[in-house]
């Protein structure tokens, strides 16, 4: 099954390395040193002003602890992702764009076919979409799978919950306040490795703390929705402990098979074979 959202990258060149360069901790100052690199280039890359050549993006690389082709390959549009190519199993998915601020969500509806149960994951809003989708495909609503608690993942939370009895709604525990407040529904821990249900589909949670502190991938049936924790050819910006961060994205998510098909909260889907090999990240 191919599956393409016929987007855009999420990220540019230059946010690969703003993200490294603030995961590392480094000033651009220290950046331009390390790589022998003018301070004011480093600014305009980051800004989009700037793409650097392959032997700077290399340069870059190297004392970002990125892998030198990978990034070289992005900076100079050798490489692009191809449609996701993956084992979708018994799952349904459909995408639904929410258009928020000056950018957009990605979020998903999931269906069970052999139950007709379903779930919704990071309802950030376009909530009559949501509905749409639920009631074209005779779902009934049983889970609301939210990967992290930022506004954009979150903000149709509240009417979704309101217009379906019974539901359920999945987050970490780190996350629980930041998502439950004011939510009149059932809530479940999404605990690292802990599987449950969603008809007779398994969902098992990911723990993959980094973009925020309960930041959490879902795995059903040969599909991943890993939210804003990672992006094809990128991850999200890393707002807590970036190794552990990388260590998470490593162990849990790219660990899966390489036909896994990975579904972010921005940009396009991808797979896990395809961020293995061009991934600058890993």
């Amino acid at each position: 099954m191919r599956y393409n959202l016929g987007m855009q990258l999420e990220d540019e060149i230059g946010d690969t390395i703003a993200k490294a360069r603030a995961g590392n901790g480094l000033s651009i100052a220290q950046l331009a040193a390390a790589a022998g690199l003018d301070e004011r280039d480093i600014a305009d890359m980051e800004a989009y002003r700037l793409t650097p050549s392959e032997d700077t993006a290399k340069r870059l690389a190297r004392a970002l602890g990125l892998d030198e082709d990978k990034v070289a390959a992005f900076a100079t549009g050798s490489w692009a992702p191809q449609p996701a190519t993956g084992r979708f199993g018994k799952l349904s998915v459909w995408a639904i764009h929410v258009p928020f601020g000056a950018y957009g969500e990605n979020a998903y509806v999931a269906g069970c076919p052999d139950s007709s149960r379903g779930a919704v994951i990071d309802p950030g809003g376009a909530v009559s979409d949501i509905e749409r989708t639920l009631h074209a495909n005779r779902l009934t609503l049983d889970l609301i799978l939210i990967t992290h608690a930022h506004p954009d993942h979150i903000d149709g939370l509240r009417e979704l919950v309101s217009l379906h009895d019974g539901v359920t709604v999945v987050c970490s525990e780190a996350d629980r306040e930041a998502v439950m407040t004011s939510i009149d529904a059932d809530w479940r821990s999404a605990e690292d490795g802990v599987s449950f249900h969603l008809g007779e589909l398994s969902v098992t949670p990911l723990a993959t703390p980094g973009h925020t502190a309960g930041s959490t991938c879902y795995v059903i049936d040969g599909t991943c929705f890993v939210g804003d924790t990672l992006f094809a050819g990128s991850i999200g910006r890393p707002m807590h402990d970036y190794r552990k961060m990388l260590d998470a994205i490593k162990s849990k998510v790219l660990s899966l098979p390489e036909d896994t098909v990975l579904l972010p909260g921005h940009g396009p889907a991808t797979t896990v074979g395809e961020e293995l090999r061009h991934n600058p990240f890993f």
